[in-house]
């Protein structure tokens, strides 16, 4: 039997025991369920984006790490180049200094500095103190 008395109806039978039945709060829990799913999703989309971004920048990382090593290995081929040059520069110095072929013309070719003693006249009957250029010019032009 119920009683209803100023009170919720109650069942005699089970008088504590049994919940009320609300039908309205069963809508708000499903669309609360699907908000907190919504919720969950969108958690889980920016985990994974945030993953993906972690390993793409660890990605750039490492393809910046093997640039940077193969950047350095120009930088030291180039200062090893440029040593190279320095040295070459210095070495043509060295060989172009007119003291050196001197030396070289005189030993090894043996060639020395005209004398009156070791010039020949190429020109008979001419003076031998005349202007070698002068002379050459007056035969081209008579």
């Amino acid at each position: 039997m119920t009683s209803t008395v100023g009170r919720r109806q109650v069942n005699t039978f089970y008088p504590s025991a049994q919940v009320p039945i609300n039908y309205g709060s069963r809508m708000s829990r499903r669309a609360s369920d699907k908000s907190s799913n919504r919720g969950n999703v969108m958690l889980a989309k920016f985990i994974i984006i945030a993953v993906v971004a972690v390993f793409v920048l660890i990605g750039l990382q490492a393809y910046t790490a093997t640039l940077q090593h193969a950047n350095n290995i120009l930088v030291q081929d180039n200062q090893y180049l440029q040593a190279e040059i320095d040295s070459i520069k210095s070495q043509i110095v060295e060989e172009t200094k007119v003291t050196r072929i001197e030396k070289i013309a005189t030993n090894k070719y043996g060639m020395v500095y005209p004398t009156s003693d070791n010039c020949i006249s190429i020109c008979e009957g001419k003076e031998n103190g005349k202007n070698l250029a002068a002379a050459i010019k007056s035969e081209a032009y008579n």
